[in-house]
């Protein structure tokens, strides 16, 4: 009876939607614009099953987060454009702040160079899901809300078997680590992508400590990266068809093994609303282990205006022995993985939105215990 009370309350507290607020740029000094966007959220969650639930206090939570983002541009009179980002996310008194972008940007007609800390060349041309292309028809920027691709490990448990791009999770990439990039112009419908990054590591080692970066410790990853992709994309009759590639390679270092991963993925976006997505990424080799990961992610999804609908499904198979272990039980050595999820998202007012989703997990394991979870997240947030 009280997950069925709680639930009609998270359900009343979802009644909202989302539509972009555009954020007003604001001049500064010598013909530079300063545009501050980002998103305030609210979340209520219920653990609706879990392996671990005799062990939990309570079921259900709530929890806020935000993001703040500065942008800063300007256009030369010969059509050169050049800026800089710095992004502030997981704003809240759990987290305090962490600045996950930081880098500068040249772009022309002869592409765009990027310097900095900035998403890889190999997540920008490696992702593909299209519950995240509908959502940004809605306006949503926040990280709930997102399908498969958001904060599924609140509720639901996750140590993130399962990878929509090749930096994701069991790849050890992230976009603090600091890169030089270059993106070129599209030239038909294609482009492409490639980076350089000296060193990537953990949280506590992304690749931006000077001096200190000469030296590898224990949560060093890889050494020299370098990523790249291609990609397609055209419209007829107002249908999208995207299609994408990507590959990366890097050297292993403090006792790793080297990074190389590959992807591949296509996606559909119909004039009548419907969405679909097709995700296949390879992982040759990581600093989990030298063996081969694959994982495939499929969408569908319906935009109908005020509103998106969205069902995803994310399968992981491993081969033998690769070391990958589950932190909630004794399992070990991964066999497969499904996570799954059933997203509902409503436009309610200018700048206000409300999602709400059923996610589901098993991670199965060749020794010890399997691990499976289903949870029901729903909210609202406000972007600006």
């Amino acid at each position: 009876m009280r997950k069925v009370l709680l639930l009609g309350v998270c359900l009343a507290a979802a009644a909202g939607g989302i539509n972009a607020a555009q954020a007003a740029e604001t001049p500064v000094t010598s013909g530079l614009s300063l545009k501050i966007s980002g998103w305030i959220g609210f979340l209520a969650g219920l653990s609706l099953s879990n392996t671990d639930d005799d062990t939990f206090d309570r079921d259900y939570d709530f929890v806020s987060n935000a993001r703040l983002q500065f942008d800063i541009k300007n256009v030369t009179d010969s059509g050169l454009e050049y800026g800089a980002r710095i992004r502030m996310n997981n704003v809240d008194r759990r987290n305090d702040v962490t600045v996950d972008r930081t880098y500068l940007y040249l772009k022309g007609a002869f592409g765009t160079v990027t310097l900095g800390d900035a998403p890889y060349a190999i997540g920008d041309f490696g992702y593909v899901y299209a519950h995240d292309t509908l959502n940004s028809k809605l306006g949503f920027g926040a990280g709930w809300g997102d399908g498969l691709d958001g904060k599924f490990s609140l509720f639901g448990g996750s140590d993130t078997f399962y990878a929509f791009d090749p930096t994701y999770g069991i790849g050890g990439l992230n976009g603090r680590d600091t890169k030089v990039k270059y993106t070129s112009p599209s030239f038909s419908g294609f482009s492409f992508g490639i980076d350089f990054t000296p060193l990537a590591g953990g949280p506590g080692h992304a690749g931006n400590g000077g001096r200190n970066d000469l030296f590898d410790d224990s949560t060093t990853r890889y050494e020299n990266i370098v990523t790249g992709g291609v990609n397609y994309t055209n419209t007829f009759d107002g249908t999208t068809v995207v299609a994408r590639a990507s590959a990366g390679t890097g050297n292993g270092v403090s006792g790793n093994d080297d990074y190389e991963a590959y992807s591949l993925g296509g996606q559909i976006v119909h004039s009548s609303g419907f969405a679909a997505s097709v995700n296949w990424v390879h992982f040759a080799s990581t600093f989990r282990a030298d063996k081969a990961i694959d994982s495939i992610t499929g969408d569908l999804s319906y935009y109908g205006g005020p509103y998106v609908i969205s069902v995803g499904y994310a399968y992981t198979t491993a081969e033998k022995g690769n070391e990958l272990e589950s932190t909630f039980t004794d399992g070990a050595d991964l066999q497969a993985n499904h996570s799954a999820s059933l997203s509902f998202l409503y436009n309610f007012a200018p700048g206000l939105g409300s999602f709400t989703e059923l996610v589901y997990e098993k991670n199965e394991f060749r020794t010890g215990q399997d691990y499976e979870a289903t949870a029901l997240t729903t909210g609202v947030s406000l972007s600006f």
